[in-house]
């Protein structure tokens, strides 16, 4: 085997393993409750969120100065 042949058949592996078994895979580490990934997950979505609503607020403040 030359060396196109064996990353050939490492590229179709890897396609392979992301096309099957990735999303089962993360979906398997995201359903345990004591997961490190489960905990960072959700406090980046606690983030965006607290961020978002002070955003809006503001522009609520924003908006009701203006139209009167």
């Amino acid at each position: 085997m030359d060396e196109k042949a064996v990353k050939y058949i490492v590229k179709d592996e890897i396609n392979k393993f992301v096309k099957d078994s990735l999303d089962k895979e993360i979906k398997n580490q995201l359903h345990k409750s004591n997961s490190q990934s489960r905990d960072e997950l959700i406090g980046t979505i606690k983030n965006a969120l607290e961020s978002l609503t002070k955003t809006l607020w503001v522009k609520k403040d924003f908006w009701r100065n203006d139209i009167k």
